[in-house]
This record gives C-alpha cells, sequence and structure tokens, in this order.
C-alpha cells in the first residue's frame, strides 16, 4: 500500500528542526488512583497518518478523547498548530472525531448527515452544496447520496462517517477504531480508501486502532502504548524489525523468542548460549550487553528457513518435530516442538501452486536462521 505523503522527499520526525503539528508533553490522566495515561510525550508532523496502537486498557483511546477535548488533562500540556488546548473547549478546537460506532442520524439520507455540521453553523446553502458534492465525489458516494444509513453496506456507512467528519475542514482528524465494524475483506479494501483520503486532503490523521496489521498498513509512524505509556514510536518497518522490548516485539506480529545469556561479547558479534533455543545463537553485530548478560533473541517465523537436511555451520541451527502445518494460502505455518521442549512458528511462502515434496506433520526438521534475522532485547 502505497504511504501517505508527508513532505517531498523528507520525514520530518527525523529533522531535528521541524515543528510538530501536535505536541503532546508529559500528559498524564488519572481516574482516582488509576493512571489511565501515564507522563506520555508524543510529537506528530503535518500531514501524517499516526496510529497509537495497543490492546484494551493501555490508555490509546484516552489520549485521543483528551485530544478531543472530551477527557481534561491531570497534568501536562497539548499544543494543536502551535496553540495551547489547555481552556479550550472541544468544538472550539480546529478538530473533528470519527466514531467507532460513526454515529450517523438513521432519519437522514447521506447527503444530510454530511451536511449537518455545515448547516448547523449556519453557512450559506450554496457553499454547503458544493462541500457535500466533494465529500460524495471524494468517498465515492454520489450514487448513495439519497439512501439512509440502514441502506448502506459497512463500508459505505463507513465513509459517510468520514466524509461528514471531514465536511468541516479540521486540521486535525481523530479515528477511534475506524474500522473495527467491518469484516475482515471489507476492512482491508477500506484501509486502501482511507489512505487515499488521507492522501489527497493533506489533513493530519491520528487512528486509535488495537489492529496491528490495520496500524501496519495504515501509518507513516506507529505509537505503541501499554499500561498508559507508550512503549516505541517508529516506522512500521522499524517497529517491526526492530522492537525496543519483548513486549513490542510480541505484540506487533508473530515472533520466536529465546531466552539466553551472553558467552561472547564482541565488536562485531555476540554469542548467546541459550537452552530454549537449543543452539548458540550468533548475532552478526556488537551489542550493548555485558558477559554472562541474560537477554532475549526475538526472531520472526518469516526469517526461518526449514530443511531436513542439516545445514552448516555451528549456530542458529536448532532441531525440532513438526506437530502441525497450517496452510493459509499465500503462506503455511508450520507449529515445530523443539528438542529443548519450546514450540516455534515458521512460516514459508507458497510460491508454487503444489509441492508434493513439502515437509509435512510429523517430520523432524532442522530450522536456522541469518546472523542478522533477529533482535537481541536487554527487556
Amino acid at each position: 500500500m502505497k504511504k501517505p505523503q508527508i513532505a517531498a522527499d523528507t520525514r520530518p520526525w527525523r529533522d531535528v528542526d521541524a515543528k510538530p503539528f501536535v505536541r503532546i508533553a508529559n500528559v498524564t490522566k488519572t481516574f482516582g488512583d488509576v493512571y489511565a495515561v501515564d507522563d506520555v510525550s508524543l510529537d506528530i508532523y503535518k500531514g501524517e497518518l499516526f496510529c497509537l496502537l495497543g490492546g484494551s486498557g493501555s490508555g490509546k483511546s484516552t489520549l485521543l478523547r483528551m485530544l478531543a477535548g472530551f477527557e481534561t488533562i491531570t497534568s501536562g500540556t497539548i499544543e494543536i498548530d502551535g496553540q495551547d488546548m489547555a481552556n479550550v473547549p472541544p468544538y472550539e478546537r480546529p478538530v473533528n472525531m470519527m466514531f467507532q460506532s460513526y454515529a450517523l442520524f438513521p432519519h437522514m439520507s447521506v447527503e444530510n448527515n454530511i451536511a449537518y455540521g455545515l448547516k448547523r453553523e449556519g453557512l450559506p446553502k450554496g457553499e454547503i452544496a458544493d462541500r457535500v458534492a466533494e465529500l460524495l465525489k471524494l468517498t465515492r458516494l454520489e450514487n448513495f447520496k439519497a439512501r439512509k444509513p440502514h441502506q448502506l453496506s459497512g463500508g459505505q456507512r463507513q465513509r459517510v462517517a468520514l466524509a461528514r467528519a471531514l465536511a468541516k475542514r479540521p486540521k486535525l482528524l481523530l479515528l477511534d477504531e475506524p474500522l473495527g465494524a467491518l469484516d475482515k475483506k471489507l476492512r482491508e479494501d477500506t484501509q486502501y480508501e482511507l489512505v487515499k483520503i488521507q492522501e489527497t486532503l493533506g489533513v493530519t490523521f491520528v487512528v486509535v486502532t488495537h489492529d496491528q496489521e490495520e496500524a501496519m498498513s495504515l501509518a507513516t509512524r506507529i505509537g505503541v502504548m501499554t499500561d498508559g505509556k507508550i512503549a516505541q514510536i517508529g516506522e512500521p518497518q522499524e517497529i517491526y524489525e526492530f522492537p525496543n522490548s519483548r513486549f513490542v516485539a510480541g505484540f506487533v506480529g508473530s515472533v520466536n523468542m529465546f531466552e539466553g545469556t551472553v558467552t561472547e561479547d564482541e565488536d562485531d558479534h555476540i554469542r548467546i548460549a541459550s537452552q530454549e533455543a537449543g543452539c548458540d545463537i550468533y548475532v552478526g553485530h556488537g551489542v550493548d550487553c555485558a558477559p554472562e548478560q541474560i537477554l532475549w533473541y526475538a526472531v520472526r517465523p518469516e526469517k526461518m528457513v526449514l530443511s531436513r537436511e542439516r545445514p552448516e555451520g555451528d549456530a542458529n541451527i536448532t532441531h525440532g518435530f513438526v506437530q502441525d502445518v497450517a496452510y493459509l494460502g499465500d503462506m503455511s505455518v508450520f507449529r515445530i516442538l523443539l528438542d529443548s521442549g519450546k514450540r516455534v512458528h515458521v512460516t514459508q511462502t507458497n510460491s508454487s501452486r503444489y509441492d508434493p515434496d513439502a515437509i509435512s506433520w510429523d517430520e523432524k526438521v532442522y530450522i536456522s536462521w541469518a546472523s542478522d534475522a533477529g533482535a537481541v532485547l536487554t527487556s
């Protein structure tokens, strides 16, 4: 999927002189003794499609509601386009919010749902008609403008809610689980629509989701949240390939995790003895660690290679028994019980339509991976 264009040939978050469009500084929100959001700092840049990703109770929706002004801040500051939002009520913020339920008016047509906020502002009829026509075209709803919400599909209702949220030209659009009510296939199709619309308008989007695939598909950057804090901020590839903790590695995508002890610590490599892996793990770069330190090695299933014959080498090669194979069409997932007793998952792309010699259930196999395949984690 083509990601939104932030600016010509640049990523502002990599520029130390770039000015954030949204600045969240040391923001905390408590409900009694419970910290829903705990000392969060985050910069979001103009034109971004930023995703807050986390499980239930991680604080992501509370943070979104504070941006919208629906929740007060216990401590800290939020600035939008250089303006402190401390005393700005929701209806005066340059922000609109699209809710998970869409909250469409059931008795109104698509056209009138989109026009509702513009009519409340008392804009001239001609200006309202032009803006509604523009949004109907943008969201491909021209042929559905007279229909009521119950006469639409889930994806169409989602686009009506998006058009209505964009009608007043907000500088910042907040989307709370915008695709959560859609089935898997429709959700995938709508992700493309959402990115295309965001790219066309250049409006800054902040999306809250618990769906890692959704975040990876949509976002210019992702903020992974847990227990009211941000665990890691980064571009999707950075979050996936270079997680900074066991939590992030396990939350974003499938991962195999091995605990081990450092036995060699050199500038250009380290070696980890791992009983769980059933082999030594060789990492082809230096790591900030100490001899005999306990750490964890995370390697994605698609980075591992299965074979019946033992590959050459004295590290990154383990052995196990295929307990299960799940055929998913584009790939197969192998669940393997290692000789050490640990279970791992390995995925293989199904590049041919049928392979009679493919590894299957109840086979003994070797599993290997490259020296740069995984991430070393110290927490």
